[in-house]
């Protein structure tokens, strides 16, 4: 111990971190890094001079741009030219978190909106115009693609959610039950991957809807009960036999929710079905619009 540091207060490592505001187990990380200097006493037990306070202030400031405990030496003994250049590479991490936790907190706004109307009407359609969706397929049915293009967008399609949506894509196939009809994935609007710069390549679908059969659900059990898709036997299915359409277009089911960790739990989601065939040529009154049915059928 220096004579300097013998004019110093001495504290106890629980005081020094309460002083300082940080845990006991920040100042041993950092301890044990090289990064602080502690004095060793007879009794066995470490005393943290006044004089280190500065230093872990330092690295407070330091580990809130994000820096690691092994790069913080290189930073602070560097030239401030180096210093500054890497906590910029830092920064525009930090922008890019905060771009994603606002796209978060709109989806959650997006999906308080959503449950509040479910709540007077847990089953709910309409028609309307619906947006490009790109989707980043995933699976077929029960295994993961192996195109390693879908895994170069995985991780960051992944960090996105809830902006992104975990969804499943039906094929409108000729055989009700091909198991690869089906398909897992991320699915968002086209405008919403724009503007948050979401990275797209070769393995990502643009999927164009036009006007479609749009049906709303909450707390549906077994919303995503792959044998009821596949056989069609899924209730907007259902329903859609009933208005006497038939689906001529790829189909997007949206997981808002899962309650559950089996596939029988309630569910909340949208169906989007694309382009439904109107048979019927009678209008069809959908709130208090009447649409006139033709063929809304896309090629």
């Amino acid at each position: 111990m220096s004579n300097n540091e013998k004019t110093f207060t001495h504290y106890r490592i629980g005081d020094f971190a309460k002083y300082l505001g940080v845990t006991s187990d920040f100042l041993k990380h950092y301890e044990e890094a090289g990064l602080i200097d502690v004095v060793q006493r007879a009794s066995g037990y470490r005393y943290y001079p006044f004089n280190q306070a500065a230093r872990v202030i330092e690295y407070m400031r330091l580990r809130n741009y994000g820096v690691t405990v092994k790069e913080m030496n290189g930073v602070l003994t560097g030239n401030s030219e180096d210093a500054v250049a890497f906590l910029d590479e830092r920064a525009g991490d930090i922008r890019e978190s905060v771009r994603r936790l606002n796209g978060l907190l709109e989806a959650h706004e997006e999906l308080k909106t959503w449950f509040a109307r479910r709540r007077s009407k847990p089953i709910d359609w309409e028609i309307r115009e619906v947006e490009p969706y790109y989707f980043l397929p995933h699976t077929n049915t029960q295994s993961f693609r192996k195109d390693e293009a879908i895994y170069e967008l995985v991780k960051t399609w992944g960090m996105w959610l809830p902006v992104t949506k975990s969804a499943l894509t039906v094929e409108p196939t000729g055989v009700p039950s091909d198991p690869e009809a089906l398909h897992w994935g991320f699915a968002i609007p086209k405008s919403k991957a724009l503007r948050y710069e979401l990275p797209v390549n070769q393995s990502v679908e643009s999927l164009h809807f036009g006007k479609a059969f749009v049906y709303h659900f909450s707390e549906l059990e077994d919303a995503f009960n792959m044998a009821d898709i596949a056989e069609r036997n899924h209730p907007v299915f259902t329903l859609i036999r009933e208005l006497g359409f038939h689906v001529v277009g790829t189909g997007l089911l949206i997981n808002e929710m899962k309650f559950q960790n089996d596939e029988k739990g309630p569910q909340s989601g949208d169906g989007t079905l694309h382009s439904a065939d109107f048979v019927r040529p009678q209008g069809l009154r959908v709130g208090k619009k009447d649409v006139r049915l033709g063929r809304y059928a896309r090629g």
